[in-house]
C-alpha cells in the first residue's frame, strides 16, 4: 500500500465496509508514519482512514505483506476526553503524514494520560485542530 496514496485498496475498502460499524463513507486513508507496539513486542504499520467527521478508524497491517489484519475505532469522544484505547496509539502519540497536492503536511498529537487540556508547540496539534484539519482534507480530497 503506498502511503502516499488516498485512495484504499480493495483489501482496506471491503474491510471497511464488510463491518456495519465502519460502514461510513471513507474519504482519504493516511498512512501513520509512527509504529504501535502490540502485545507480541512488534512493531507494526498502522493505517489511518478518515470515515465521518465523528470517529477515526484504525486498521493494522501486517509488517510483511501490508495486508489489514485488525481494526479499531478511535471516537470522537475519546479524542476529546484523551482516553487511550487498547494501546493503539503507542507511547500516546499520533503521527500523521499526509501528501496532498505534492504538499506534505505533519501533524504531530500528543496524548497524556490523566490530562485533558493537550501541551502542543508549533509542531503538535490539540483535538479542536486535529479534527479541524482532518475535516479540510476531507473537503479538499473528495
Amino acid at each position: 500500500m503506498n502511503a502516499d496514496n488516498l485512495v484504499m485498496n480493495d483489501t482496506l475498502k471491503r474491510l471497511c465496509v464488510s463491518d456495519e460499524r465502519y460502514n461510513y463513507p471513507v474519504y482519504c486513508v493516511i498512512k501513520n508514519t509512527n509504529f504501535w507496539q502490540t502485545k507480541y513486542d512488534q512493531w507494526r504499520p498502522c493505517y489511518i482512514a478518515l470515515s465521518d467527521f465523528r470517529c477515526l478508524l484504525f486498521v493494522e497491517c501486517d509488517m510483511f505483506t501490508d495486508e489489514p489484519i485488525r481494526t479499531g475505532r478511535l471516537g470522537f469522544d475519546d479524542l476529546l476526553s484523551l482516553k487511550i484505547r487498547k494501546g493503539i496509539l503507542g507511547q500516546y502519540k499520533l503521527i500523521m503524514v499526509m501528501n496532498i497536492d505534492g504538499k506534505k503536511k505533519k501533524f504531530i498529537f500528543r496524548m497524556f494520560k490523566k490530562v485533558y487540556n493537550s501541551n502542543f508547540d508549533e509542531q503538535e496539534y490539540n483535538v479542536t485542530q486535529l479534527i479541524s484539519e482532518l475535516e479540510k482534507l476531507a473537503v479538499a480530497t473528495r
